[in-house]
């Protein structure tokens, strides 16, 4: 299956600033603890004159258990950096970040760069909430953080962690019967298993794989016995299931079984 742009987008981000880690890309300042007090509530003159005009997402994806995401923001002449909190859906701990930017000075305004990624995250829909509170840097150290935020929100589906895995378990009953029986776990919902028969003819030196067809938990394949040496083919037979929401899982594979060849 070919990736999705976005999919795309979040392995290059992986590949680079985002694995910088999950609590954010620290400034002058460093990155603010995780369990950090959050932003105060304080009004000043200062504020007044300062906001965050602009933020955007560029990219906001999952794969494999990890959302990731990044953007730009610009802040207002009054501010020259942000201050970023990321919420992972009713998680009361944001993770946090100091950005500085870069001044523009033709329309007095600071902009930059954010990123965030978090890993172990569960299959499923999630929303992720994004704040950006314009601050200032003085001279002698001071800092003003301002409390109203501009707040993006972005919905995500983790579902490279939501693959169902599959085992099977072969053998033979009879001098012509091969039993199969397949089991599935994690996805979502219930399942639908299928099955594929492959088969290499020794004698014609041929290669046949069937098509996936829906079959039982369990179920029997045709396989003659045969002790030649000559006169075989080898059959192998694939299981997979496809979950409630049309995930297809993992493919299991039995052994390799010698048998007579179909005439």
């Amino acid at each position: 299956m070919t990736s999705p742009p976005t999919r795309c987008l979040l392995r290059a981000l992986l590949s680079g600033l985002l694995l910088t880690g999950c609590g954010g890309v620290p400034d002058e300042d460093g990155p603010v603890p995780a369990g950090a007090e959050p932003v105060g509530t304080r009004e000043s003159a200062m504020c007044s004159l300062m906001s965050v005009t602009d933020l955007t997402v560029s990219g906001m994806d999952s794969y494999d258990g990890v959302i990731a995401g990044a953007g730009t923001w610009t802040v207002s002449p009054n501010a020259n950096s942000v201050y970023m909190e990321y919420f992972l859906d009713n998680n009361p701990t944001p993770t946090r970040q100091w950005l500085p930017g870069t001044y523009d000075p033709s329309t007095g305004k600071t902009s930059g760069t954010w990123s965030y990624s978090i890993g172990n995250v569960s299959c499923g829909g999630h929303t992720v909430v994004i704040n950006a509170y314009p601050r200032h840097i003085s001279s002698n150290g001071a800092e003003e953080i301002c409390p109203t935020p501009k707040t993006l929100t972005r919905t995500v589906i983790q579902d490279g962690a939501c693959r169902p895995t599959t085992s099977v378990s072969c053998q033979r009953i009879s001098r012509s019967t091969i039993r199969c029986t397949g089991t599935a776990s994690g996805g979502s919902g219930t399942y639908t298993p299928y099955w594929q028969e492959s088969w290499d003819s020794e004698i014609y030196q041929e290669q046949y794989l069937f098509d996936w067809y829906q079959r039982p938990w369990t179920a029997d394949f045709q396989c003659v016995e045969t002790t030649s040496t000559t006169w075989y083919d080898q059959n192998q037979y694939h299981f997979r299931v496809i979950d409630s929401t049309g995930m297809p899982s993992t493919v299991s594979s039995s052994p390799v079984f010698k048998c007579m060849p179909v005439a």
